[in-house]
Parts: C-alpha cells; structure tokens; sequence
C-alpha cells in the first residue's frame, strides 16, 4: 500500500464530520485506520474500509471543468462490494432531494451542480446512493453519534463526498499534465498525472474508448480522516482514451 503524505497532510485537516460517544471514544484504538491492525470497532473507523470516490466525466452533465459524483462507496477491505440491498434497511429512506433540500441547502445546491443524474431524476439517483452505499459506512450509524439527530447521517455521508470530490479535483489535475477535453491520450498518462499529484495509483475506467470514470481509493482514520491508497484493481481503459468535451 502506498500512502501521499502531501493527501495525508491535507485530509488530517480536516474536521470529523461527528463527535464519538464517551464509550465509544474510551474504546478506539489511538489514530484508528481501517482495513489495519488498528481498525477498532465499528465507530471507530469503518468496518467495509476501503471507500471508493467515484468520479465521472459525462458529456452535457455538469460543469465544463469539473468532474461529477457517482459515488462514494464503502468496499471491503479485499475489495469485495457490499452487495445491492445495503446494510441498514431501517435508514433505506425515500425522497433524498427532499431531505437534503431541508436539511442543508447548501449542500443540496452543491450536489445539483457536482452529483446529478445523467436520466434528470437526482432524487432517485441519490436515494439508490444512500439507501447501497451510504448505510454500509459503519461510522455513520446513529450509535456512533453523540445527541444523533434525524437524518445527520445522510447529511456527513453526502456532505464528506461533495468535500472529498472538491479536494480531490482531477480535472485540475489533469489540465496541469496537459490533458484537456477534446484530446486523446494513452490511459498511462492518466494515471501518471494522478499518481504524481496525489501519490496513489487510480483506477481510470473507459465505455468503446472514451473516459467514463475515474476512482480514488481511500483508508479511512478516525472516523473521518479519508488517506488515499492504491487501487485493487486495474483500470479498464487499455490504449488510447478519448477524452470528450462537454
């Protein structure tokens, strides 16, 4: 595993999105990391502990110079998904425009320009977003919060992936290697760039040739501190990428 000290750096500024209960806290180990021999319980770092930012480049959605969201997924700690259903049935909501809308609309308005839905129906998109992956991030259960309030969860989980996504801005990344819309590069200058920034492989993922996805791969300490890792798979892009404008 290989970790950027520069990313380590930076995501250890940033703040915990909650606060532990006292026992909870009286019980994690010092620096938790999941997917380690100091991951710790359940509140402590995530149980399925390696996350995957996931970013996508689709024509005629979203800025120009920015990537979008798909997902920010919660993976074991082999690699292995989570499975379609979730993990919590009891926090599978209905209507996640709405509850974002009203919980913090800040964060909605974030999330219409950086994580729509390329069928125009965010709220489905969103809610199939919390209700496989959101409910699988252990630290995000109610227990793990002190004075939990409705609905806190879904805000810290779509919250730290609009941040994580701000942080990890791979357009700008790859704008400064030279590679723009509307070119086509070899898939190893891709990951160069990436790996030079962000000192991690990523995994860059192609439909017939064209750039779809990018993926980051993260460790996650304490809760809420995202340390990036390589990825545990190859990227299925081979060759030539297509890069296309928006």
């Amino acid at each position: 595993m290989k970790l950027s000290l520069t990313a380590v750096a930076l995501a250890l500024t940033a703040p915990l999105a909650m606060a532990l209960p006292l026992e909870a806290r009286a019980t994690c180990p010092l620096n938790a990391l999941s997917c380690s021999s100091t991951a710790g319980g359940s509140c402590c770092s995530p149980t399925n502990g390696l996350l995957i930012l996931v970013q996508q480049w689709i024509p005629g959605w979203g800025p120009s110079d920015g990537f979008t969201l798909h997902g920010l997924w919660p993976d074991t700690c082999s690699g292995g998904q989570t499975g379609s259903s979730g993990c919590d049935s009891s926090r599978q909501y209905t209507g996640l425009a709405s509850i974002v809308q009203s919980y913090n609309s800040t964060l909605y308005n974030e999330m219409t320009t950086y994580w729509p839905s390329y069928t125009g129906d965010n709220d489905a998109f969103w809610t199939h977003e919390w209700d496989k992956h959101g409910t699988c991030v252990s630290t995000l259960a109610p227990a793990c919060y002190t004075n939990y309030q409705k609905y806190e969860d879904v805000n810290d989980y779509f919250g730290k992936a609009i941040a994580l996504r701000a942080q990890y801005d791979l357009y700008q990344v790859l704008s400064a290697a030279g590679i723009t819309p509307g070119g086509s590069y070899d898939v190893s200058e891709f990951e160069n760039a990436i790996e030079q920034a962000y000192g991690v492989v990523p995994n860059v993922n192609c439909k017939s040739g064209t750039l779809s996805e990018i993926w980051l791969y993260f460790n996650v300490k304490n809760t809420n501190t995202y340390v990036p890792t390589d990825t545990v798979s190859s990227s299925s892009c081979s060759g030539t990428v297509d890069f296309p404008t928006k």
